[in-house]
C-alpha cells in the first residue's frame, strides 16, 4: 500500500502541472482504466510449520499486478456526483513445495476477487475556465472473493491450514482519491487510488475478504 500510494502522490502531482483545476463537469459518462492492483492477504503457508523431514521445502509467493475497472457515472452539480463500477484485482497466489528425498508434494493456495461498487464522488473545483479537478469517493462494494486451498498432507504439516474453495459475496465499504484532467469537452483523464476494506483473516478463514487497493488511470467520454 505505500508503494502505491506514493506512485499516486507522484500521478497527481503531474496532471497538477498539467493544467489548473476547473469546476467539474455536469452529465453523463462513461469509461474504462487499468493500472497495479493488489489483495492484502495474510501469508497462507508459513515455514516453520512444514515437517523439517521434508529437507527440501521452499514457498513462493506473488501478489499484486494488473488490474482494472470500467465505470459510468453521472455529475449533478460541479461539486457532487455518483458512479457506478466493476472492478477485477489481480489475485494473489502461494506455491508449497516439499521433498525429503523420497517424496515430493505440491500445493497451491489461490485468492482472487472483483467487486461492483457504487459511490458519491465530491469533487474540489479550484477556479472558473480550467482544466483539472481533485475528487475523493466513498461508498459500498458488492465483493465476489474466492479462496481455493487443496488439503495439505498430515505429515507435512504440523498444523495444517484450512483446506477447500470457498466463494463470498459481501458488501464492503470503498473509498479513495483522484484527480482528473478535461482533455477537451468530450474527454476527461483520471488517476485515482482506492481500497476496498476487508474484514477478516485470510489465513484461518476462507470466508474472510482482503483489502484491495487499485491505483488507476482512466479515461472517460462525457456525453453532456
Amino acid at each position: 500500500m505505500n508503494k502505491l500510494t506514493k506512485i499516486s502522490a507522484t500521478l497527481l502531482a503531474s496532471l497538477a502541472i498539467a493544467g489548473t483545476a476547473h469546476a467539474a463537469k455536469p452529465g453523463a459518462y462513461v469509461g474504462g482504466a487499468i493500472g497495479l492492483s493488489s489483495l492484502e492477504t495474510n501469508k497462507f503457508y508459513q515455514a516453520n510449520d512444514i515437517n523439517p523431514v521434508y529437507t527440501s521445502a521452499k514457498i513462493t509467493r506473488t501478489s499484486g499486478g494488473l488490474g482494472g475497472k470500467i465505470f459510468a457515472g453521472y455529475t449533478f452539480t460541479q461539486n457532487f456526483g455518483i458512479e457506478a463500477a466493476f472492478a477485477k484485482y489481480a489475485g494473489t497466489k502461494e506455491t508449497l513445495s516439499a521433498s525429503n528425498g523420497f517424496s515430493s508434494t505440491s500445493q497451491k493456495y489461490t485468492h482472487d476477487l472483483s467487486a461492483i461498487s457504487l459511490v458519491g464522488k465530491a469533487y474540489l473545483p479550484f477556479g472558473e475556465g480550467s482544466k483539472f479537478n481533485l475528487y475523493a469517493l466513498a461508498g459500498a462494494a458488492e465483493v465476489f472473493s474466492k479462496a481455493n486451498n487443496p488439503a495439505v498432507p498430515a505429515n507435512v504439516y504440523y498444523t495444517s491450514p484450512l483446506s477447500g474453495s470457498k466463494t463470498t459475496h459481501t458488501l464492503r465499504p470503498v473509498y479513495g482519491i483522484g484527480a482528473s484532467y478535461d482533455i477537451n469537452s468530450k474527454l476527461t483523464a483520471n488517476a485515482e487510488l482506492s481500497r476496498i476494506q476487508g474484514k477478516g483473516n485470510t489465513r484461518t478463514s476462507l470466508s474472510a475478504i482482503p483489502d484491495a487497493d487499485m491505483l488507476n488511470v482512466g479515461l472517460a467520454y462525457n456525453f453532456g
